[in-house]
């Protein structure tokens, strides 16, 4: 999907957007375009699955549903992207001064960061296959049963504060706030339908995007 349509998309909109909406969506992306400063970093490590645990170098994650995402895998990326405090400067202002534009910034952005990781992943995909290797698509924590406290073991790991200057809150949300981080598992077999669709194995019930595939070609 394009970035409009995931603007649309994560504004809960469902058919085809008016006049003055697709105005106002094309406004926003303009100003990220403008602002945004992507930057990610990778790690890749050795990973070991037994049971519901899942080690990665010296980490262990305690997850049924990421030892079955990555049950295959001997390796994985640790995976970290952020569009920069910017954005987060620029909805900050808006909020408080247009909250249908901020609305829509929010969104903008949130399909911005995400075509990013997507980019990426596809990067990397494309180094893995040369060494007859495949990528699991990237697994977040906070994501199914994979506990979001994880999220300071990938930052600290990743020296994610250092390199692109992500950190988190007390409660492990990202800051700036247009920020992913993830484990990709790498493999010698080719990602299946089932295991690409990582919302079918969610127990978030009340998603409102529980029927998106996530997954990457």
């Amino acid at each position: 999907m394009n970035s409009y349509s995931e603007s649309l998309r994560y504004m809960g909109h469902s058919g085809e957007a008016g006049v003055e909406l697709e105005a106002l969506i094309s406004t926003c992306l303009e100003k990220l375009k403008d602002i945004c400063a992507p930057h990610h970093v990778t790690m890749q490590l050795p990973c070991a699955v037994s049971g519901n645990r899942v080690s990665i170098d010296t980490l262990n994650i305690e997850s049924p549903f990421l030892a079955a995402h990555l049950n295959d895998c001997t390796q994985v990326y640790l995976f970290a992207a952020t569009l920069g405090a910017s954005v987060d400067r620029l909805l900050a202002q808006r909020v408080k001064i247009d909250s249908a534009e901020a609305l829509c910034l929010q969104a903008c952005a949130a399909s911005q960061i995400e075509e990013y990781c997507d980019s990426v992943e596809q990067e990397l995909s494309g180094e893995i296959k040369r060494q007859g290797l495949y990528l699991r698509p990237r697994f977040s924590p906070g994501y199914s049963d994979f506990d979001i406290a994880h999220q300071t073991d990938l930052l600290r790991m990743l020296e994610a504060h250092k390199r692109i200057g992500l950190s988190e809150t007390k409660s492990h949300m990202l800051t700036p706030l247009k920020s992913v981080t993830a484990v990709i598992g790498i493999s010698t077999q080719a990602c299946s339908p089932a295991a690409k669709d990582k919302c079918a194995g969610c127990k978030k019930k009340d998603c409102q995007f529980s029927l998106r595939s996530l997954s990457n070609d």
